[in-house]
């Protein structure tokens, strides 16, 4: 029986995950990246590729998954400022990543929004 249904947004799922676990998460939303034809998406990849880690920039270009798992708070908001520009510091809407950082408790502790 159905008692009650729910809209969840992707940040519940997030943060009830980084609760669960105790662990601090980067998640980056992928949509707007997964979108772009392959011209306009290897420009963007290009413009990543100067200042993201190899491995989250081999995530990006898959598209399939857009989290990582973090023990400490601090490094994660570290990474996720270096690698995730905020818009206005992209060359068009196209480029940006939305990106932030959940910690333990569920919150969000950093956002490049």
């Amino acid at each position: 029986m159905i008692i009650e249904g729910k809209e969840l947004q992707v940040f519940d799922l997030v943060a009830c995950y980084a609760q669960r676990y105790q662990k601090t998460l980067v998640y980056f939303d992928l949509i707007t990246y997964n979108a772009l034809d392959a011209t306009k998406k290897a420009t963007v990849t290009a413009f990543y590729a100067d200042f993201v880690d190899d491995y989250v920039m081999d995530i990006i270009k898959q598209g399939k998954f857009n989290t990582l798992e973090f023990d400490e708070e601090n490094i994660a908001s570290l990474m996720a400022g270096s690698w995730f520009p905020k818009e206005s510091e992209c060359p068009d809407s196209d480029h940006f990543i939305h990106a932030y950082v959940v910690d333990a408790y569920g919150d969000i502790i950093w956002d490049n929004a």
